[in-house]
């Protein structure tokens, strides 16, 4: 946008200058030709008025003496013909015989140049000899009428300034467009904050400064665009705010009812001699939803923490074995270590683990082959071979229930395996990624542990 600005500046500049210098120059150029007409005149006024229209015949000393008491100094640079009616010359000075011009009879104005000269002429009839024709002229440098005069000195001066004027405009378009990066850079954290289901930043206090002047009487039109914004972020925080408080009190009044529920379905079943397989879909649906809520509360609790408590130095493998082997009498013997080196990890063990069973329970549900993964410079690495997480869930990594619409219902699952591991990483600031290519590879890097010495 900037560059754009900036070029279509530069246009403008450009046009502008070279449509004002063409008008100048095609002023001056008809500013001197107008004089050059005028001086014209006056002499052939001067001339007609003379002796020298009288004579019936010339002779050069004589014509040219009564040439320069007419004219005097005003002879420098003008020239004089008389031709007869067959066009032959009776006179002429002796600056335009030099010149070895041929000089038509007409139009009225003729107009000649040569490569250093420019000759204007006028072409009159002498009135006391009808059949005799006076040519009167100017001999000047081509510069004059010409574009020449615009020498060395004029460019490098025109050059400056249109170079002054592009530095001033590159740097008024950075001025302009500043807070439009700023924006772009504010709405860029506010897009990461909503996908990651955090609280939106506030727009930062030098963004909301622009249009702020002591010589306006009111805000601008951006300053009002910030405000309606920031306006709208502190609406949108409250809002959050209170629908996760709701939405975590109702989980927390779910609990008791779903155990009472459960309670007085046994006693009901006992009663009405309900039979087992019935039971236990009823019972098997309220412990799901039982489950699903103590998971979600779960992970509340995860996200309102700030700083993580109960750390301990861990090694990997006493953490990684058991999990993998608790999956192992699930989903037997899929998961393949490729690469074991044991490391140390500071955090609390249960995160860890928790990590681990969501990265490890998602690979192994999502796909149907081997899920390989490798330990080793304070780093695992997790890879299954399935379709691959959809961009949609990526998008959404850090919301809570996020499954693909695309889920069977075999892949069972109430999306929040992707929300604990996003919500752990941040939480101890370890660097994840996720790379969806033939498959889904997890990646998290672990913080080197220092020994206290």
């Amino acid at each position: 946008m900037r560059r754009k600005f900036f070029f279509i500046s530069l246009l403008v500049l450009v046009t502008s200058t070279l449509t004002v210098a063409g008008i100048l120059l095609t002023y001056f150029r008809t500013e001197r030709l107008s004089f050059l007409d005028d001086q014209i005149r006056q002499t052939a006024t001067s001339i007609i008025e003379s002796k020298l229209s009288e004579l019936k015949t010339y002779d050069d000393e004589e014509a040219d003496q009564i040439i320069s008491e007419e004219l005097g100094p005003d002879r420098l640079g003008k020239f004089f013909v008389v031709r007869n009616k067959e066009g032959d010359i009776l006179f002429e000075t002796q600056n335009i015989s030099l010149l070895e011009l041929e000089i038509p009879r007409d139009p009225k104005w003729v107009t000649l140049s040569t490569d250093k000269h420019f000759i204007r002429v006028l072409n009159l009839n002498l009135p006391r000899f009808p059949t005799r024709t006076l040519q009167v002229g100017v001999i000047v440098d081509a510069s004059f009428i010409s574009l020449t005069y615009v020498n060395n000195r004029t460019l490098a001066a025109i050059s400056g300034i249109l170079s002054v004027i592009l530095i001033l405009t590159w740097f008024l378009s950075a001025y302009l467009f500043s807070p439009i990066r700023m924006l772009a850079q504010y709405l860029n954290q506010v897009t990461k904050a909503l996908e990651s289901n955090a609280e939106l930043p506030l727009v930062p206090v030098a963004l909301s400064r622009f249009g702020k002047g002591a010589l306006s009487q009111r805000q601008d039109e951006f300053s009002h665009l910030m405000r309606v914004l920031n306006d709208m972020v502190d609406k949108i925080n409250v809002s959050r705010k209170f629908m996760k408080s709701w939405t975590f009190q109702m989980a927390h009044e779910l609990k008791t009812p779903l155990t009472i529920v459960n309670r007085d379905f046994e006693i009901i079943s006992d009663h009405y001699k309900v039979d087992e397989h019935s039971v236990r879909d009823v019972q098997a649906n309220i412990d799901k939803i039982s489950q699903t809520v103590s998971n979600f509360l779960d992970w509340a609790e995860l996200t309102s923490q700030r700083i993580p408590g109960n750390l301990y130095v861990v090694n990997i493998e006493s953490i990684l074995i058991p999990v993998f082997n608790n999956l192992k009498k699930i989903y037997g013997d899929r998961i393949k270590s490729v690469k074991t080196n044991d490391f140390q990890v500071l955090c609390n063990p249960l995160h860890l683990e928790q990590l681990l069973n969501n990265v490890l329970g998602n690979a192994l549900k999502y796909s149907q082959g081997d899920v390989e993964i490798s330990c080793d410079n304070n780093k695992i690495v997790i890879r299954d071979f399935g379709t691959g997480i959809p961009s949609e869930v990526l998008n959404r990594i850090g919301s809570p229930f996020n499954r693909s619409a695309t889920a069977t219902s075999a892949q069972k699952g109430i999306g929040l395996g992707l929300a604990w591991i996003k919500t752990i990483c941040d939480l101890y600031h370890w660097d994840y990624e996720f790379a969806v290519n033939q498959g889904t590879t997890f990646k998290v890097y672990f913080p080197p542990v220092v020994s206290a010495s």
